[in-house]
């Protein structure tokens, strides 16, 4: 019964050429990192404007960036990526998911498109990611952006999704790198919104797909045992460079009092919350995060510069 059960439920991996065929585009390369995975990126925007550095959180895309590309690209430099174990990169050769692996492969992007500095911008996973490289490579960071960023260490924990929920369990570590319906993908997502109608079922379709992509559903099972070192979070005070934290008030897997410790830590950091956004709000409220990215990094210049942005 067992085996018939799994053979009824089992979803297959997605096809790598027919992915690779439907989610790419004219703007999409694949880098070589020298352990035999090739890294999906896309340099996309006015390539003489400031860089804008774009990075995914956990189960993510870099897709989940377009709409900041639309509205942003035509000032700014706008680069983005699929980390190990997500999107068309497929996973990490030899099944490293931390911190500094993934900071190594988004440098190595940097250094292909030819920019020594960027403005890292970073949600979820991937703000912990930007924080991090913050301390780690300060040197190729102009700025920090995070958004709803993980590795606060505060009492009040999150609420996780239920796709990130069965990956820490025994029982979900065994099934989800065989069995992972639409039903589960989807219903992970509208817990991340604030408002689940804003959810499409195109957008639902390309998380499962690429989800399913080879060798990413066990890299989501590798990456949750892989330890996310919270000791971490005594240094992040001496961050030097400018930090801006955006949030949506409405996020239950990173609430907003993660985001109120980030400021406390962090001298000289700006929060901006936004009350109709959940946990992503460069996907919900796009036109308001790619506002106030791109104000800020104004700002920036002109303080760097000595002159007054208005």
């Amino acid at each position: 019964m067992l085996g018939a059960a799994f053979l009824v439920f089992r979803t297959p991996d997605t096809d790598r050429t027919q992915m690779i065929a439907k989610y790419s585009n004219e703007a999409s390369r694949f880098l070589d990192d020298g352990q035999g995975a090739k890294i999906h990126y896309r340099d996309q925007g006015n390539r003489d404007g400031p860089a804008i550095l774009l990075i995914h959180g956990s189960n993510s895309l870099l897709q989940t960036w377009e709409p900041l590309v639309a509205l942003l690209g035509d000032k700014y430099r706008m680069i983005s990526l699929d980390l190990y174990g997500h999107g068309l990169t497929g996973p990490n050769p030899v099944g490293a998911y931390d911190a500094e692996t993934n900071i190594a492969a988004v440098v190595k992007v940097l250094d292909a498109v030819g920019v020594e500095k960027a403005y890292w911008v970073g949600n979820s996973m991937g703000g912990w990611l930007t924080w991090r490289a913050g301390l780690s490579v300060p040197e190729r960071a102009a700025g920090l952006v995070l958004i709803d960023a993980s590795g606060a260490q505060v009492e009040q924990k999150g609420e996780l999704y239920l796709g990130a929920r069965l990956a820490r369990s025994s029982i979900g570590q065994m099934l989800l790198p065989e069995i992972t319906p639409r039903f589960l993908v989807k219903s992970s997502l509208q817990e991340n919104f604030a408002r689940p109608e804003r959810l499409t079922e195109e957008l639902v379709d390309r998380y499962w797909e690429l989800l399913r992509f080879p060798g990413n559903r066990q890299a989501a099972v590798d990456r949750a045992k892989t330890p996310r070192e919270p000791e971490k979070w005594a240094e992040v005070g001496r961050l030097k460079m400018p930090v801006l934290l955006l949030w949506g008030e409405q996020d239950k897997v990173i609430p907003l009092s993660h985001a109120r410790a980030f400021k406390a830590e962090i001298p000289g950091s700006q929060l901006i919350t936004y009350a109709d956004a959940g946990h992503l709000p460069m996907e919900e409220t796009p036109a308001q995060v790619a506002r106030d990215i791109g104000s800020w990094i104004e700002n920036v210049t002109a303080e760097a510069s000595g002159s007054n942005p208005d």
